[in-house]
């Protein structure tokens, strides 16, 4: 039974005319092929009784031709049942309010705004979408689908195990908080249609005392804020807000929250003067509050990874106010760059913005360990000459220029660069002659001048040089490089990583002479050689004293060079695993 607008059958063109082009703005497949060729357009308020869809088709007649392919209602909707849509067609559009038992959607594209649904949203299959404005209901299921949806106090279920801010997740989360009867117990998910079910009968469907993953961690700073408990560690308790009552535990030292989609830490947040350890990675963050800087026991800031739902990095900024963390010795900014082109080079090398750290960053005096993987830094003139700064890993961003600034960091022992595309490698470098690890492994297949030689670094022990990064199509580094590098001095070397050679033709296959030199390298105690499709070793690598690891899998060595290779080291762990 229905009641109020008429129903109209208009082409997708009209209907989308009359809606001044919303239907053509919010369905992927308007306009397009397949798209929608016919709507069901009811112009005004909707009620209807039962199921929707079986009481749209009454309302059509038995003499209405065709399917319905999408069903668009100007003004309220109300369903004294359900509207579950599973099927690619219809589509449904609402624009005003709807209200129903259930809103369910799988293949069929849905875009309702705002509305009220008694029992549960569900989402099932990726092929769909279902988007909603301010809605309430109690519970949303999702199963791989594509849902915007907006529900302020509802219980979010991942039934299929890839959502990081479910309140439950398919596994022990579902098996241990929901009653058996709506479970299912081999694959860790819940069954929907025993889960309505027992809605629509209102019987319980969640076990006594289950708490959610954010109730649990609700529970756990009220014990902590009751206990006065100097660490906490909220890592991945589907936090979508930061927990205020931290803002109550003013002596406390760790506070770790990453891997919540909390979006914003509080001004307040500078009232805890004694935390010395604050991690909020993936969190969300565009930002950190100023008040930050007046943490002034901070040791350890760590902010990487801040990113949005759908994984693209979000544009995290520094404040001047970090400059005042003097007792600060340990930052990670990594995985804060954002990507804006792929093509842009021969090579379809990432173009990527840069992360420039604020002016004040030279107040960062106790700086000892900074760490910006797949970010790509922009030092300012402040921060050049820092004494404290011992470990510096730049690993996979996408620099072509080569950091100058962190050549002027004096007591510098480890600097990780690898998985970079620099032009140049400068001999700046050398003045770093505290310098004990460096890599620069999968980083010189843009370079094409001589390398600074190393063998100028007294206390260099560990080296990266490695061939491809497997990022991307960056060309693979000539073999001139390890012709230059087995011509240097390395006579501190005890560990090195000379991996990845191969080139793609036959031509230009590294062979044994390429790596003749080796031998040079007295100290070496740890080399990785595999994935260079040798066929044999230079002579010189079976006089090295003192190998005690060896990798060389994924090389072509046959069994006459192996046993060569064992005798000339019978205490060495060699890994030839082809």
């Amino acid at each position: 039974m229905s009641n109020s607008a008429v129903p109209a059958s208009l082409s997708h063109a009209d209907a989308d005319a009359r809606l001044g082009g919303a239907l053509s703005a919010v369905f992927e497949g308007a306009g397009a092929s397949p798209g929608y060729a016919e709507v069901l357009f009811f112009d005004g308020d909707l009620t209807l009784d039962g199921d929707f869809l079986t009481a749209v088709n009454e309302l059509r007649g038995a003499d209405a031709e065709g399917d319905v392919e999408l069903i668009v209602v100007t003004g309220d909707l109300t369903v004294n049942g359900p509207i579950a849509l599973y099927d690619d067609r219809p589509g449904l559009y609402v624009g005003g309010r709807t209200e129903a038992e259930t809103l369910e959607g799988g293949e069929a594209e849905i875009h309702i705004h705002d509305g009220a649904f008694t029992h549960l949203v569900h989402g099932y299959y990726n092929h769909g979408s279902l988007v909603t404005g301010i809605i309430e209901t109690p519970w949303v299921i999702d199963f791989d689908h594509h849902m915007e949806v907006c529900a302020q106090g509802a219980r979010w279920v991942d039934n299929y195990g890839d959502a990081d801010d479910a309140d439950f997740a398919v596994g022990d989360s579902i098996v241990e908080a929901f009653v058996p009867e709506v479970v299912d117990a081999e694959d860790g998910c819940l069954d929907v249609d025993a889960f309505l079910d027992r809605l629509q009968a209102g019987l319980p469907v969640l076990r006594p005392g289950a708490r959610s993953a954010i109730e649990s961690a609700g529970d756990e700073v009220s014990r902590a804020l009751a206990d006065r408990v100097e660490h906490l560690d909220l890592t991945g308790r589907k936090l979508r807000a930061f927990p205020a009552e931290v803002l109550r535990m003013p002596w406390l030292r760790t506070l770790i929250l990453d891997g919540n989609p909390i979006g914003e830490l509080p001004e307040a947040l500078g009232t805890l003067i004694r935390l010395e350890h604050l991690s909020v990675r993936h969190c969300e963050l565009t930002a950190l509050p100023e008040s930050v800087g007046d943490l002034a026991a901070l040791r350890v800031l760590c902010v990487a990874g801040n990113r949005t739902p759908d994984g693209d990095a979000v544009e995290f900024t520094l404040p001047a106010a970090v400059g005042r963390l003097t007792a600060l010795e340990e930052l990670d900014i990594s995985y804060l760059s954002v990507t804006t082109d792929t093509t842009t080079t021969q090579w379809d090398l990432p173009e990527v913005t840069r992360f420039v750290l604020p002016d004040t960053f030279g107040g960062l005096v106790a700086l000892r360990k900074l760490v910006a993987d797949v970010t790509d830094v922009v030092f300012p003139d402040s921060a050049h000459g820092l004494t404290g700064i011992e470990d510096v890993s730049m690993a996979h961003g996408s620099l072509r220029t080569f950091p100058e600034a962190v050549t002027t960091f004096p007591n510098l022992r480890r600097l990780d660069l690898s998985g970079n595309f620099f032009e140049t490698v400068p001999d700046s470098l050398l003045r770093l002659t505290r310098l004990e690890e460096l890599d620069l492994g999968g980083s010189l297949g843009l370079v094409r001048d001589p390398l600074p030689d190393l063998g100028r670094l007294p206390a260099l022990r560990v080296l990266g040089f490695s061939g491809h990064s497997n990022r991307f199509s960056a060309p693979e580094p000539g073999h001139i490089f390890l012709r230059e590098l087995f011509a240097m001095e390395l006579t501190g070397l005890e560990e090195l990583r000379i991996d990845r050679w191969r080139r793609n033709t036959k031509r230009h296959k590294p062979k044994p002479e390429h790596f003749a030199g080796i031998g040079t390298f007295r100290r070496l105690r740890t080399v990785d050689m595999s994935s260079n499709e040798l066929k044999d070793l230079p002579a010189d690598f079976d006089t090295l004293p003192d190998l005690t690891v060896v990798d060389l899998r994924h090389n072509l060595l046959p069994q006459a060079v192996r046993d060569r290779i064992t005798a000339a080291h019978p205490t060495t762990r060699i890994d030839f695993q082809s």
